[in-house]
């Protein structure tokens, strides 16, 4: 779908797919950062049968006018998912160049990652005070699509985990494990595991490629 900002008339291209089913919402123009609201799909034609096919989270927590951001193609993006550590998560990946959101709720972030193309998602062992293995973020992540899944680097964060433990890390379908302790580290920890996970998956393309897969 595609918005013209009412302040600048920069032409704004929506991905269907991100447009909120039956719903109002706002974004901010990527030229002059000016706020606007969009309804216009809701004056389309409604289709003879109505999917919810993303399965909209219905928490309380989160207003749904929320601005949707949308970002530059070159534009890195995290949602970090740790309340007790979002200031040193803040400064870490502003230092490497991430823009950032947070979520108030699970609902929340499963509600942003389904309509944000994050290059980075961070989960703390216990967000929202919920363990992770009964974590709905944690096991919506883990049963995206793995098309989809590999462009997403998810990192496990807490007490519980050795650092950067390939094994473990593996068995709990996360690219990198943090331990709180390394937290000095964290940033060298990032940048190599995220420059092998993008060397990783540069051969995996190429070999698609050379058998006529992609």
């Amino acid at each position: 779908m595609k918005v013209n900002c009412s302040a600048c008339q920069h032409e704004v291209n929506i991905p269907d797919d991100k447009v909120p089913a039956g719903q109002v919402f706002n974004l901010t123009c990527p030229n002059c950062k000016e706020k606007m609201r969009v309804d216009q799909h809701l004056k389309q034609e409604e289709p003879e049968e109505t999917i919810d096919a993303f399965n909209f989270a219905t928490s309380d927590d989160f207003n749904d006018d929320e601005v949707l951001e949308i970002y530059d193609e070159d534009d890195k993006v995290a949602l970090v998912l740790d309340q007790d550590n979002g200031d040193f998560w803040v400064d870490t990946l502003n230092e490497m160049g991430f823009k950032i959101q947070t979520a108030t709720s699970e609902d929340h972030a499963i509600h942003k990652i389904k309509f944000t193309e994050f290059d980075l998602v961070i989960l703390h062992e216990n967000f929202q005070s919920t363990p992770f293995r009964d974590s709905s973020v944690y096991k919506y992540l883990t049963s995206i699509p793995m098309m989809i899944r590999r462009h997403i680097f998810f990192v496990l964060v807490g007490a519980e985990f050795k650092s950067m433990n390939n094994m473990e890390a593996f068995s709990l379908s996360a690219n990198v494990l943090v331990n709180e302790k390394d937290f000095e580290k964290a940033k060298v920890i990032l940048k190599k595991s995220m420059t092998d996970n993008e060397h990783f998956y540069k051969v995996f393309r190429e070999s698609l490629a050379a058998h006529g897969k992609v």
